[in-house]
């Protein structure tokens, strides 16, 4: 069946990806979203074998990382790969602005790892790993390394690199990929390495020396720095030796035995955090007092100082407490819940980014669960942030979120005094956001 027959085109030009234009289309036989990648460039041999190549590579890969593969057509003069589409947005659009937490960066590049082992495994090197290659999906939760259109087996690698053909983009090559030399999945792991600075700081390494993230910004652990600089090894032999490698020292890069008490001391936030994503609220209630006034205090100059490079190492250690301060009195709860609500929903990341996701996703999990004592001060919070706002003009995630989150209260047990206040607000809220629109 010809390709327009089969797919209907839902956007012509959703991207170009490697050595093929990209559409968006849904496959009208099976009624789901495809991305199809389409080649015209039949007078240049090079460009149609490597075409064909990236179809049989994903056609020998199966992970849930990697876009599954659907069908190949060729035709007189155009060859086409139907293939999953991947909804989300590059990594790309996530540097320099919102921050993501090294959480879910740690998350991400694990699974992107994860992907290049399953490739690696199978002989099939990618060669060009950046940031608008590495999908993520709407909810954060998932990473996807597409566009294996210059990935090349072994083989392919040694017969074109006989003869000083290089391809990749150049800011992220290794040395030998560079040089034209023949290359193996170290090459791809220096690309990730690259790619993994570059989002934990917002630009590529400098030329020469290493300049240390941890040094620059507490929110990095200076595990990170060791991994980056174990993929950036000029001598392949010297560098980390494969994908697996990369993800267990990935794995282990937030782990903190220090005490509590000398954490505080120290004042390292990336350790702090990792300190904190293990305690439960109960643990977190049994700590000593001052050393639980000392992090609330350590909170507040972070906000009140509000560095750029530590927004995202803020950010996760609000979504923390609002979790972990449950049980705690309601002057120190109502802290942490008034800073989650500026942070969460209406503080500017940059110039096209309002409010922190993981913040937002932390209430929402709370509000359903806390007993009567903190889901009175949250109550009470979200009444009061909420309050004097036009809700007829609220963006709609805004307008989702705060859905979600009055339901949730509603509909916890210990909701009490506040139930009838967040009835009638609830009742307004969708009054304002479900009116017909006007002819």
């Amino acid at each position: 069946m010809p390709i327009d027959e089969r797919y209907e085109v839902i956007d012509e030009n959703h991207g170009e990806g490697g050595f093929g234009k990209v559409s968006k289309r849904r496959d009208k036989t099976l009624d789901r979203t495809v991305a199809v990648k389409q080649l015209r460039l039949l007078d240049d041999a090079a460009a149609r074998e490597r075409f064909v190549r990236e179809a049989k590579a994903l056609a020998r890969m199966g992970h849930p990382n990697v876009p599954a593969i659907y069908d190949v057509q060729f035709a007189e003069d155009e060859m086409y790969i139907c293939f999953e589409f991947i909804d989300g947005q590059p990594l790309r659009g996530l540097i320099g602005s919102t921050p993501p937490s090294i959480e879910r960066i740690r998350h991400w590049f694990m699974q992107v790892a994860a992907a290049l082992e399953h490739a690696h495994l199978k002989g099939i090197i990618h060669r060009d790993i950046k940031p608008e290659n590495i999908i993520i999906s709407p909810d954060s939760e998932s990473a996807t390394l597409v566009d294996f259109g210059i990935a090349l087996s072994a083989a392919d690698a040694k017969s074109l690199t006989a003869v000083g053909y290089v391809i990749g983009t150049q800011a992220y090559m290794s040395p030998e990929q560079s040089r034209g030399d023949e290359i193996d999945g170290r090459s791809d792991l220096y690309s990730l390495g690259i790619t993994l600075y570059e989002v934990l700081s917002g630009h590529l390494p400098y030329p020469g020396v290493y300049q240390s993230l941890s040094e620059a910004n507490e929110a990095v652990p200076p595990a990170f720095d060791d991994l980056i600089q174990s993929c950036l090894a000029q001598d392949r032999n010297a560098r980390i030796p494969s994908a697996q490698d990369f993800i267990k020292k990935l794995r282990s890069a937030l782990r903190s035995d220090i005490p509590f008490s000398k954490l505080l001391a120290e004042a390292r936030l990336h350790e702090i955090v990792a300190a904190l994503r293990m305690m439960s609220a109960e643990e977190f209630n049994g700590k000593p007092y001052g050393q639980k006034l000392l992090l609330v205090n350590r909170l507040k100059d972070l906000i009140r100082t509000d560095r750029q490079e530590l927004r995202a190492g803020t950010a996760e250690v609000i979504a923390l407490l609002t979790r972990l301060s449950t049980l705690e009195n309601e002057k120190e709860y109502r802290q942490v819940i008034s800073a989650a609500f500026h942070w969460g929903f209406e503080k500017m990341y940059g110039p096209n980014w309002q409010g922190n996701p993981e913040i937002r996703e932390s209430l929402l999990d709370t509000a359903g669960v806390i007993k009567s004592g903190a889901h009175k001060v949250l109550a009470g919070e979200f009444l009061a942030f909420l309050g004097k706002r036009e809700l007829t003009t609220l963006p709609k995630w805004f307008a989702h979120d705060i859905r979600i989150l009055v339901t949730n209260l509603l509909a916890n047990p210990d909701c009490g005094g506040d139930a009838d206040a967040l009835a009638t607000f609830y009742d307004n809220l969708n009054e304002a956001t479900h009116k017909p629109a006007v002819p």
